[in-house]
């Protein structure tokens, strides 16, 4: 140990410098993160970014390019380091406001000779109406994976939920948002097909004595809880939506345009 007044090594002196250049950058870091959301960005390459930033305003915020573009540029650094550091927020805590229904996948199964049969989200409970205690942080991986097929349909559930649950706003851009769901899938088009395979691999794996389904369907499940003024013992049955279609034959995979009420093809590229 070094006498107090005995000068310190170079190593030591750059470690401390290191350290607080590190504490100040953070301060900068946090609130500069949260605050880039409000600056509309135009956002690249979906492709690399599956879940991406689902609280990020989009678009442009001025006409002169330069300072749109360092903006931009900004972001993407805030971005980087988000997430090389481990420090990135998947979630906004109660704000913009949840809606009071819970959006879980499932997956359906249709037969040529015309029937059906569907593979609940091991997530889902099994009594909606007395839904258990699960342990946190067990099988948080498939969790987040099958979480990020949810987000684009969180706002845009099915009509009845909507004129029950959702706040006059929400119900105002349901519109917008069900027009955005095709192109949703297009942008998760490589996860969402290896997951259907996943969950047809598994399904065959335990009915061997099915044939091969001809359609796969990844459909949302929008399951409504009960309002703090309402008794916990609610009956409102759960509410459902197709999101994408895939025919293993042929690979085809297709969205589902809740406007029109069709599947569409899902485009390769924008």
């Amino acid at each position: 140990m070094p006498e107090p007044n005995e000068p310190r090594s170079l190593a030591h002196r750059v470690l401390a410098v290191g350290v607080g250049l590190f504490a100040a950058w953070q301060l900068v870091y946090l609130p500069a993160a949260n605050l880039i959301d409000f600056v509309p960005r135009r956002m690249s390459g979906p492709e690399l970014e599956p879940i991406g930033d689902p609280y990020q305003t989009r678009g442009t915020f001025t006409s002169l390019e330069p300072l749109q573009r360092a903006a931009e540029w900004t972001g993407d650094a805030l971005d980087f380091w988000s997430e090389v550091s481990g420090q990135e927020q998947g979630w906004s805590l109660f704000a913009p406001g949840p809606p009071p229904y819970s959006l879980i996948p499932a997956v359906e199964f249709r037969f040529a000779d015309g029937t059906r049969d569907t593979l609940l989200s091991a997530y889902e409970p099994a009594d909606l109406r007395n839904p258990g205690v699960r342990a946190p942080l067990v099988h948080d991986r498939l969790f987040n994976f099958e979480a990020q097929f949810i987000y684009a349909a969180w706002y845009a559930p099915p009509e009845e939920v909507a004129k029950v649950y959702a706040p006059p706003e929400e119900v105002e851009k349901l519109p917008e948002s069900l027009r955005d769901l095709p192109e949703s899938a297009r942008v998760l088009r490589g996860p969402i097909r290896a997951w259907l395979a996943w969950r047809l691999k598994g399904y065959r794996a335990a009915h061997p004595d099915r044939p091969a389904p001809t359609e796969v369907i990844l459909t949302h499940r929008y399951i409504p809880t009960a309002l703090p003024s309402e008794p916990r013992g609610w009956n409102r049955p759960a509410e459902e939506r197709p999101y994408v279609r895939w025919r293993p034959a042929d690979d085809t995979l297709e969205a589902y345009d809740a406007v029109n009420k069709q599947f569409v093809p899902v485009r390769e590229k924008p």
